[in-house]
This record gives structure tokens, sequence and C-alpha cells, in this order.
């Protein structure tokens, strides 16, 4: 009898020090996640890699400014010749392949320089100083719990719990096209040599071309709560972060330098 009662509290001791093995371990996994902290970046590296990084976009932006002028000249003369080709076209001297072609050869020129003159925009926005004070409260954002919502000066910012991926755009530009009659304005899926040149790994988002202020930003905000999906919406350009307001649909994009 002593024996079935001392091997019963040996077994009793044995599975509550299982018990609370198991308890301690999965009480420990969630705090190892969230407190695991990133690896330490290089201090050397990282400024050098930033610098290199910078460096590119002054050399391109300045190649960029210098090629403007020619293809500026270019399309003054190719517009000449537009309205030569227009009257010799009235005049039936040609016909009215040539003149077509003449038009578009003008504006495949003339979109040549808008790209140029917008890729000069952006780089003059992404090469300003950083110290303003947008950026300073931006960098001082911490990561919010699961499904908190938060406004600041210069962005909201929603963490909501649905796991994204960009496939789920198609139901968000259903939802944008049912509400406001018009397509999602989307300006970037995945990655662009916008971001490439900001150094922020945008591959997994997607970025709308809508101002959080205005009717369909507000709606659009208010449908990507409600299906609980992760956001932040830029009210303003902010130097080294956003060209321009926009809404950036999926999780922060992480430097990628």
């Amino acid at each position: 009898m002593k024996f079935a009662v001392l091997t019963a509290v040996v077994v009793a001791a044995n599975l509550a020090c299982a018990l609370a093995s198991d308890t301690a371990e999965s009480t420990k996994q969630p705090e190892r996640i969230v407190a695991r902290p990133a690896p330490p970046p290089e201090p050397k590296k990282l400024p050098a890699t930033r610098r290199m990084l910078i460096e590119r976009m002054k050399a391109f932006r300045e190649y960029l400014r210098q090629s403007l002028p020619h293809y500026e000249r270019k399309l003054a003369a190719q517009t000449a010749e537009v309205q030569n080709h227009r009257t010799l076209y009235e005049q039936n001297v040609i016909s009215q392949r040539e003149f077509d072609s003449s038009q578009q050869t003008m504006t495949n020129t003339e979109l040549k320089a808008d790209r140029i003159r917008h890729r000069i925009a952006e780089d003059d926005v992404a090469l300003s100083p950083v110290e303003g004070n947008a950026r300073a409260e931006i960098g001082a954002l911490r990561k919010p719990a699961p499904n908190v919502y938060e406004e600041t000066p210069t962005v909201i910012r929603y963490n909501g719990a649905t796991p994204w991926s960009p496939a789920l755009i198609v139901k968000v530009a259903k939802f944008f096209n049912a509400r406001f009659n018009k397509e999602l304005p989307i300006s970037a899926v995945g990655q662009s040599l916008t971001h490439e040149r900001l150094g922020y790994d945008h591959r997994e988002a997607i970025d709308v071309a809508v101002s959080p202020q205005s009717r369909e930003g507000r709606g659009l905000i208010a449908y990507l709560r409600r299906a609980r999906i992760p956001f932040r919406a830029f009210r303003d350009k902010v130097p080294g972060v956003s060209t321009g307001p926009h809404i950036h649909i999926g999780m922060p994009s992480p430097r990628c330098v």
C-alpha cells in the first residue's frame, strides 16, 4: 500500500513538473517573438551603403538634368515639323499616314521629356534634407498592436490583422469601383524604381495614388479598416519616405539598404 501511494506521489510530481515546463515554454514563446531584437546593423557597412545609394541618385539626377535640354530641343523641332506636315496634308501633298507618323514621333518625345522631369522631381524629394519634422515623426513611430489605428499630422496607419497578400488588391479594386464608379488608381505594384532609389523593400505592398484627405481616400481607408487590411496613408510628401500623398496598402516597407 505504501509503495502504491509513493508511486502515485512520484507520478503526480513528475506530471506537475512537465505541466509547469510546458506552461513556461508556452508563456515564453510569444515573448521571444515580440522581444526578439533585430540583427544589429554593421555600424560602418550600412552608412557606407546609404552614402553609395545617395551618390548614385545624385549622379543619375545630374545625368537626367543634362539629358532634358536635348529632348526639349528635339520636341521643339518635331512640333514645328508636325505643323508643317499638317499644312502639307491639308494641301494633299503628303498622306495621312505620313502626317500621323510625325505626330506620333512628337508624342513619344514629349512623353520621354515628361518622364525625365518626373524622375528629376522624385529624386529632388528623395534627396532633400531628412531632418524635417515629418520624417522624425515617422521614424519615432513604433509598430502598433494588431488592429490598432493611429493618426499623426503626417501619416495615418492601421496594423490590420488580416494576412496581407498583393492578390487581395482585387477585392480592394472591386470595392473602389463599386463605391466611386472609377478604377482604383494604383501607382505602384510591388517594387518600383522609385522605391529602389529610396531604399525600401516594397515587393509585398501596393501604392494607391489618392490623398487620405479626399473623399476617395477616406472611403478607401474606411474599407481597409473594416476588412482589417494593414495600410499607411501619407497626407503629403515626406523627404526620403514618400514622394507625395498616397495610401500604402500592406505592411510597412523595410529598408533594403
